[in-house]
């Protein structure tokens, strides 16, 4: 089992890099190398992973930054640098993470579209067990679709231990989303998202089989499409024994800066 989610991890992101199992429709007009950096920050009330468990008393300050590229060697392809930070303010233990990835759609056709991708991450969680500090590989398969002005995705995301001071294995991270537009206006707009989530592991710092369901709903209002401000809830119900029902809120603000390599300019 183990070796098979390896593979699957690995797979995903030799389609990514190898160039792509499905051939993207023709007559698209190749779009220009982009760029954007995001910042965002925000209040948690605990620190909680894919496998179900919190940890640290909560709550927590959280802080993210994101640069990237899109339409680097392909059309639609996107090469993302990631760094993530979470404080539980009663200890004052920072928990963080860091990353790239490189994803690239597949296949697409209308309002559908499929993208694959992989990367690598750092974790270094002093709160989770005896202490984590972690080398992944990810591996991510997503699908997207607009349907009567709904956008739906369903993502499988792979991650796998090549180095941990935890026993070594494998997760998979799936979720389905659905984004509503209930209110847009010419200077913002406000959304909600919402769907459900599923955790299943193999050997990961020790965990087997299905570990959780979640159920997730967020509340984002943008504005001047750069500025978004957004407020979560989501429940979890545990799959195993000693694995809790809980529920997550998170209120989390964001900024973004986008421009094109050869303009010049951001907006």
């Amino acid at each position: 089992m183990l070796g098979r989610a390896v593979g699957a991890g690995l797979f995903l992101q030799a389609a990514a890099f190898g160039g792509g199992l499905i051939s993207a429709s023709g007559g698209e007009t190749a779009a220009a190398p982009a760029w954007s950096v995001s910042v965002q920050g925000g209040y948690t009330n605990t620190f909680q992973l894919m496998l179900g468990g919190a940890f640290g008393e909560g709550p927590d300050v959280q802080n993210k930054l994101t640069a990237g590229a899109t339409n680097l060697l392909r059309h639609g392809d996107s090469l993302s640098f990631y760094g993530a930070s979470s404080t539980d303010l009663p200890s004052a233990t920072p928990e963080w993470q860091a990353g790239f990835s490189y994803k690239e759609r597949l296949w697409h056709k209308g309002r559908h579209s499929i993208a694959a991708g992989g990367g690598v991450q750092r974790w270094v969680f002093p709160l989770v067990k005896t202490g984590s500090n972690d080398w992944l590989a990810t591996g991510t398969l997503n699908y997207t679709a607009s349907v009567h002005h709904v956008s739906v995705s369903v993502t499988g995301d792979s991650f796998s231990l090549l180095a941990s001071t935890l026993p070594t294995g494998s997760l998979l991270y799936t979720q389905i989303q659905a984004q509503h537009p209930l209110l847009t206006r010419r200077r913002y707009q406000l959304s909600l998202r919402h769907g459900p989530m599923h955790t299943y592991a193999w050997g990961f710092w020790g965990a087997q089989g299905n570990r959780i369901v979640r159920y997730g709903a967020t509340l984002a209002w943008t504005w001047d499409k750069n500025t978004t401000v957004e407020f979560g809830c989501r429940q979890q119900f545990g799959l195993q024994d000693k694995i809790p029902y809980n529920r997550f809120w998170t209120v989390l603000i964001s900024r973004q800066l986008t421009g094109r390599f050869h303009a010049g300019a951001s907006r």
